[in-house]
């Protein structure tokens, strides 16, 4: 059982996809604009909130296609439903540049983990009807696909980024905060993909397994 249980974490360790440079481009977007606009001699303040706002935007318009791909499997291709929170989002950000404050940006990183923390709490409650709604079906052959939940991993991923938004919102300067964010963001992304490999079934067979997308 131990030499399983070890040999299931080294094989989850080993196979850690790497980050994708795409999804690497908002937090290096974020400290070429941190470095070049401080540079030009803008406030600190202001060169953080332009700085990570704009790393925000990006990431949104980065993301819109993978989100309206997996909305529209899961909703019959109800794609409009996207609409609302991208506006959410943008207006946010706009709201950031107006008050010029980067604790309350630092906090809209809380609370938007927060959000998603809530939402997946929420669907661990209802796991079982949720599933019953997205889990593709084949029974072509008799064959039925498994789909194993996610929303475990991804609560906990959203507590560990409001808990370490938090603790340097309380105890490091900006500097410190935009420094350690991208390494991070690094860590979360191994962390991530070991909690998946993790809780996938340990001999399931990868032509009747659906596999999270690589894009997480």
């Amino acid at each position: 059982m131990i030499k399983n249980t070890s040999s299931r974490i080294l094989n989850a360790m080993l196979s850690i996809p790497p980050i994708r440079p795409q999804n690497l481009l908002p937090v290096v977007i974020m400290l070429i604009l941190w470095v070049g606009v401080g540079r030009m001699g803008l406030p600190e303040q202001q060169t953080f909130v332009l700085s990570v706002v704009i790393a925000q935007a990006y990431a949104i318009w980065r993301n819109l296609p993978q989100a309206a791909h997996s909305l529209n499997q899961t909703t019959g291709g109800r794609t409009g439903m996207l609409r609302w929170p991208v506006i959410v989002l943008l207006l946010l950000s706009g709201l950031q540049l107006w008050l010029n404050n980067p604790l309350f940006t630092q906090r809209a990183i809380s609370a938007v983990a927060l959000f998603f923390l809530v939402v997946m709490v929420l669907g661990v409650m209802r796991e079982g009807a949720v599933m019953d709604r997205v889990t593709p079906k084949n029974t072509e052959g008799g064959a039925v696909y498994e789909t194993v939940s996610l929303l475990r991993v991804n609560a906990l991923v959203a507590a560990m980024v409001v808990a370490v938004n938090e603790i340097l919102i309380s105890t490091e300067s900006l500097t410190v905060w935009i420094t350690v964010m991208p390494i991070f963001v690094l860590f979360l992304h191994a962390f991530y993909w070991f909690m998946v490999l993790m809780v996938l079934p340990p001999e399931a067979p990868d032509d009747q397994t659906p596999r999270p997308s690589r894009d997480a």
